[in-house]
């Protein structure tokens, strides 16, 4: 084992307490399936952040990714998976480990910012309320194709799987805020100034009888 190896071993080791906070939500966690893209978003939420900050993390959503596979580890094989994560992050140049003190910094490079960014828009979901308020948030694109084919195919296959509805080819409709979500989407692929989010009290009859029944609301 390497002595960087055995430094990542021995701060993983000396931090993994028996119970942790899971920084992720249940429905981000949903859409990632492995502990080096959980590693990915939480180095990424915080920008620089120590081994021992992230472990307890990732020693839940071990459990959690591993129960969902019908899988249970023992607190070795969860720590072996960690040790293993960080070292293959940084193996495949998406994060640098350096000593900071007695304890090790992890940072992202930049093909692990663009790889996080990636994850991000996976994880991606809009928060539903408790109660539905009746209005309706309409996301109208109209992306030059010519120029932006790429960022227009990825931001109409995004909205099909957060469930929006396509009214028109160019408009999307949701019943819950997607603002935030929908510029994140937007500055990533580069597309930001041809969308524009916008919040409406009523639509054509018709089309509301369809969006309801689409949606189930109400």
């Amino acid at each position: 084992m390497s002595l960087n190896k055995i430094s990542i071993y021995k701060q993983v080791k000396s931090n993994l307490p028996k119970k942790g906070k899971l920084e992720l939500s249940p429905q981000q966690l949903e859409r990632i399936k492995s502990v080096s893209k959980v590693a990915l978003g939480l180095i990424a939420v915080a920008g620089v952040v120590t081994i021992a900050a992230i472990a307890p993390n990732l020693f839940m959503a071990v459990d959690k990714i591993f129960l969902k596979k019908g899988k249970k580890l023992n607190r070795r094989q969860k720590e072996e998976k960690i040790i293993k994560t960080f070292y293959y992050l940084k193996k495949s140049g998406l994060v640098k480990i350096k000593h900071q003190g007695k304890s090790m910094q992890v940072l992202l490079t930049k093909l692990g910012l663009e790889k996080s960014k990636a994850l991000q828009i996976d994880a991606c979901y809009i928060p539903k309320p408790a109660r539905w308020d009746g209005k309706w948030w309409l996301v109208a694109a109209d992306i030059p194709t010519k120029q932006y084919r790429r960022g227009a195919d990825l931001l109409r296959q995004k909205l099909k799987d957060m469930g929006f509805y396509s009214l028109q080819r160019t408009l999307w409709v949701y019943p819950f805020n997607p603002s935030k979500e929908i510029e994140f989407i937007a500055e990533t692929y580069g597309i930001a100034r041809f969308l524009t989010v916008i919040e409406v009290s009523r639509l054509d009859r018709q089309d509301e009888a369809i969006l309801k029944e689409f949606f189930r609301q109400v």
